[in-house]
């Protein structure tokens, strides 16, 4: 199975490599770390003295949240070095100032058989624990070729993926049979993994570990000072528009407009999601004929505003905390959603679009514990945030009712901390007998 998976590839690369050339010569992004995605980089010139735990997590959200257990791997198991991946530059760069104790941090080999096993040779993985959901055949096909050990945690399929695997269901059965571990979020999660073929003596429930995210508030006077940088004045009130899509940002233009009419006052911060499409924000807004400010994450805006955009990144949770109403992208536009507990965390009411498929579990728990709202278009949009603006004591309830909710339900680091630790000590060479 896995030999015919390398031909289909075979068979792409050579049909498509005009295509792939004439992309790698105009697009600058797909030239940047193709190197080191093909494992020829400074990162691999030498190999691990010790065997490792490789941890990968896709993107910035998931880097964030493997950090705490990163961390309690590097004390519980010494004798093992520490690598770790991230799927996108932006992931890496964050991996870099959260991940302590890595020995080797990069971007995830794209998925042909010598990349992954030259990456490896490198490595010299032990362990392979990958977040969420990233099933890479070659990766784990060369993992088990090299006897390592694999565990999932943090495990959810979203409605697109399920539908994707279970069409190939046939092939993933033998992916995710390279599996010995599955901590998933949901129960649900969990039978979607045995209905694509995971053995269910594998498979645990943990809960959500982005429910354990850090609660890093700024002080009064870091508040103050963010404030003054941004030419928000005290008194000003802002709705924070994070992980913008352009695919949605028409919308919540028109929005803006109509809360503009009913408050005259408001600011409107909007954090695109990549910056690479920040011209596209740009001349959407030169379109409609609307000023705005630009913020480089560094040097005070000069001068007054009524829209700023943030051409920065690392600024999402700091600003979240400066707005009275947030808003969560890729949430209007066909996306999947974005990460809502990012700004409810910090007691922010919160509102999403329609198309919340990576974060199902998430928008369930929070439109029950009625801390986040869903809108389906913007008008929807508008008006409840006009209401919200409205009633600023339903938004200290809602409030409340966040740090109330992050209590009920966290714990999930902890529960998975717990199986992973057990698992490596039963498998690992290093270990045993101790």
């Amino acid at each position: 199975m896995f030999f015919l998976y390398n031909v289909v590839q075979v068979f792409f690369l050579i049909v498509f490599s005009p295509v792939w050339l004439v992309l790698l010569l105009v697009n600058e992004r797909l030239r940047k770390g193709l190197a080191e995605r093909l494992g020829f980089s400074d990162v691999f010139r030498e190999a691990l003295q010790a065997p490792s735990i490789w941890v990968h997590a896709a993107s910035l959200g998931e880097v964030k949240v493997s950090a705490p257990i990163c961390g309690e791997l590097v004390k519980k198991f010494p004798r093992h070095d520490l690598a770790f991946s991230a799927s996108t530059p932006v992931g890496r760069k964050q991996a870099k100032a959260l991940i302590k104790g890595a020995k080797k941090i990069f971007l995830l080999p794209l998925d042909f058989i010598g990349s992954v096993c030259r990456v490896a040779g490198k490595c010299r993985p032990e362990f392979l624990l990958v977040a969420e959901t990233e099933l890479w055949p070659n990766l784990f096909f060369c993992m088990k070729r090299r006897k390592a050990h694999i565990a999932l945690f943090n495990g959810r399929i979203s409605d697109r993926s399920f539908s994707r695997y279970r069409a190939f269901r046939f092939f993933f059965r033998r992916v995710l049979g390279c599996v010995e571990l599955f901590l998933v979020q949901t129960e649900q999660d969990a039978e979607r993994m045995k209905a694509l073929g995971a053995p269910e003596d594998r498979i645990h429930v943990t809960g959500n570990v982005k429910f354990d995210a850090a609660y890093s508030p700024l002080s009064a006077a870091k508040a103050r000072r963010l404030r003054l940088t941004l030419h928000l004045n005290e008194g000003e009130f802002a709705w924070i528009a994070g992980s913008i899509h352009p695919g949605e940002f028409s919308d919540l233009i028109d929005a803006y407009l109509a809360l503009k009419e009913a408050f005259p006052r408001i600011k409107w911060i909007i954090i695109p999601r990549h910056l690479y499409a920040l011209s596209q924000f740009e001349e959407a807004l030169a379109t409609r004929g609307l000023a705005y400010a630009k913020w480089n994450g560094k040097e005070s805006v000069d001068a007054a505003w009524d829209i700023l955009l943030v051409n920065a990144l690392g600024q999402l949770v700091r600003l979240y905390q400066l707005g009275v109403v947030a808003f969560v992208g890729g949430s209007l536009a066909p996306i999947g959603g974005h990460n809502p507990l990012e700004s409810l965390r910090y007691g922010v009411p919160t509102i999403f679009g329609p198309n919340m498929e990576n974060f199902r579990e998430i928008r369930d728990i929070t439109l029950k514990e009625a801390v986040a709202f869903e809108v389906s278009d913007a008008k929807e949009l508008s008006d409840l945030l006009i209401r919200l603006l409205e009633d600023p004591k339903r938004r200290g309830e809602i409030r409340e009712r966040c740090f109330r909710m992050f209590e009920n339900y966290q714990g999930a680091t902890k529960r998975s901390i717990r199986y992973l630790e057990g698992w490596i000590q039963r498998h690992s060479s290093l270990y045993r007998g101790d």
